[in-house]
């Protein structure tokens, strides 16, 4: 949970050249004889006219914490206690368990009197619960406090700025009530701008302290875009590794231990990611030798969903497209292929896979072709759809009778035919999130799951008896599914997606339609008739139909970026 707006503190702060000035020296503007307040705890706190900076970024070397002890004087449970704030592990936090209230604090005792000039608390994991207003205090003693910054909170990243203190406890004291949220801190860390020591010739083994800075190749990026990720050691060191991680203290795929380079103290690493959002990424130094280990600070990645679009393809392979989807080319068909069943897009909207009813693929953009049936020798003729796996690295595709054959990374969990169920009207398939299930669904709208997919319900459960369901669509979550008949009934099932509407419940008369696609953020979605016409529900933007399409009928499928 979170906490509430404060009105900022009427401090002496000093112009915004002297301000300036002030953090990149170093230098701490005191207003002489400021007034001193006593606490109810008989502690002192002394007020000045320092100036700082409440939306600073990360910088400088982060100060070691293994001697650091947390306090509070919240009723925090054992779950959320203040040591996890200071373990290193963005899953793990520290929280109240109350709503915040002026004069909660978080405390640390660093041991002995250290130099540090920023403060940084996340929490991308309770991004509800920063503290909305705080003093930042720091002390000698622990009785006697220096008020260094006041600030009013903006998000999951604190980042404070302010002259260099020497201190041994730093406080963090809410300063407004707020009657909604928790005051939850993944992580608390301390930097320090200060020079690194310079080595000289001694006989005398000195440690050298090292920063480390993160960038990336693009921010923000796309759904399934890759993006590299830069992470740069100062000093430049002669060895060491380097090491990437998400929020959660989750290590990225491929991304840890990586040599530094001994010339220009960097190490890279790519990655993509399959849902948007804020992606909270860190980089951890190893340390080599006299040089001591450094993380860089929390570095936020932004991650965007695709812009809308969808692609429409003929049963000859002709592809038309709308939005922002691009024609990326078409598929030969021929009576040895039969005609186009299915088409699917890749993650990032790029690129798209085409199959035809004897599951020859075609792969086209940025899709990556990893098999079909008439490269292994199979011959069929009644292939209804592809699904792809959720990160895009392989395929599945399904009969009437609902077999299987998987590609790339997709794994097989089981079929029809296996479980010994004979039936020739399957109509399409959907692939568990995880890529540890996928469930078929008939013309009857009767749903069959495999793996670990969760069943939330089908047609026949409901005493609904049909036979023209056309198509299934998955939520992006995978906790739910949309069912559509020929005359455009939209059936939801599962939490995970919303019912926008029906060609039905709008008037709208036909008995043609072939498939449904979501638009990128679940908020809408397209039905595709055979005749060209698309129809748009929820935020789904109206585009009609495509130039050209109808030289080419019928549209044998949809699929959306």
């Amino acid at each position: 949970m979170t906490y509430g707006n404060a009105n900022p503190h009427r401090w002496g702060v000093a112009s915004g050249a002297a301000l300036a000035a002030a953090l990149a020296t170093g230098a701490a503007f005191l207003a002489p004889g400021a007034p001193a307040a006593m606490a109810a705890d008989g502690t002192t706190t002394t007020t000045t006219a320092i100036p700082y900076n409440c939306s600073a970024a990360a910088s400088g070397t982060e100060l070691g914490r293994s001697s650091w002890v947390a306090a509070t004087n919240a009723p925090a449970s054992q779950a959320d206690a203040p040591a996890n704030a200071l373990d290193g592990n963005l899953a793990s936090r520290f929280s109240t368990n109350e709503d915040q209230a002026a004069g909660l604090f978080f405390q640390v005792d660093l041991g002995t009197a250290s130099t540090f000039d920023r403060l940084a608390m996340f929490s991308p994991n309770s991004p509800n619960d920063y503290a909305r207003a705080y003093d930042v205090d720091v002390s000698n003693d622990g009785q006697s406090w220096t008020t260094v910054a006041a600030c009013t909170g903006n998000g999951a990243a604190e980042i404070v700025a302010f002259p260099a203190q020497t201190a041994r406890y730093v406080r963090v004291e809410l300063t407004k009530a707020d009657s909604s949220y928790w005051w939850s801190i993944d992580e608390f860390d301390l930097y320090s701008n200060a020079p690194a020591p310079t080595t000289t010739t001694s006989t005398t083994t000195r440690e050298v302290a090292t920063s480390t800075s993160l960038s990336s190749s693009a921010n923000p990026v796309t759904v399934g875009d890759q993006v590299t990720y830069t992470a740069t050691v100062s000093p430049v060191p002669n060895g060491g590794t380097l090491s990437f991680f998400t929020a959660g203290g989750a290590a990225i795929a491929g991304c840890t231990n990586i040599a530094v380079g001994t010339k220009t103290g960097a190490a890279t690493c790519s990655s993509s990611y399959l849902s948007s959002g804020d992606i909270w990424v860190k980089a951890v130094y190893s340390g080599n030798g006299d040089l001591k280990p450094s993380s860089s600070g929390a570095y936020k990645q932004v991650v965007n969903l695709p812009a809308p679009g969808y692609w429409l393809v003929t049963s000859n392979g002709q592809v038309y497209a709308m939005g922002s989807a691009r024609v990326l080319g078409a598929v030969p068909t021929s009576a040895a292929t039969g005609p186009v069943v299915g088409i699917a897009a890749t993650i990032d909207g790029q690129g798209y896979w085409v199959v035809t009813a004897n599951g020859t693929v075609t792969a086209l953009g940025d899709a990556k072709f990893y098999g079909d049936l008439p490269n292994l020798g199979k011959h069929v003729s009644d292939i209804v759809a592809i699904a792809p796996t959720s990160d895009g690295q392989g395929y599945y595709l399904v009969g009437a009778d609902g077999g299987f054959f998987t590609f790339g990374d997709a794994k097989f969990h089981g079929s029809l035919p296996g479980a010994k169920i004979h039936v020739r009207d399957i109509v399409g398939m959907v692939s568990s999130p995880n890529g540890a299930g996928y469930l078929l669904v008939g013309a009857d709208g009767g749903v069959f799951t495999f793996g670990n997919s969760r069943f939330y319900g089908s047609l026949p459960g409901l005493g609904k008896h049909v036979t023209d369901i056309r198509a299934i669509l998955p939520s992006s979550t995978g906790q739910g599914y949309i069912l559509v008949g020929s005359d455009g009934g939209a059936f939801t099932f599962g939490t995970g997606v919303r019912f926008h509407g029906s060609l039905p419940g709008e008037g709208v008369r036909t008995s043609d339609i072939v498939g449904i696609a979501l638009t990128p953020d679940d908020g809408g979605y397209y039905m595709a008739s055979a005749g060209g016409m698309v129809y748009s529900f929820g935020d789904a933007p109206v585009w009609g139909m495509p130039n050209g399409v109808g030289a080419n009928l019928p549209v044998a499928a949809i699929a959306g970026t």
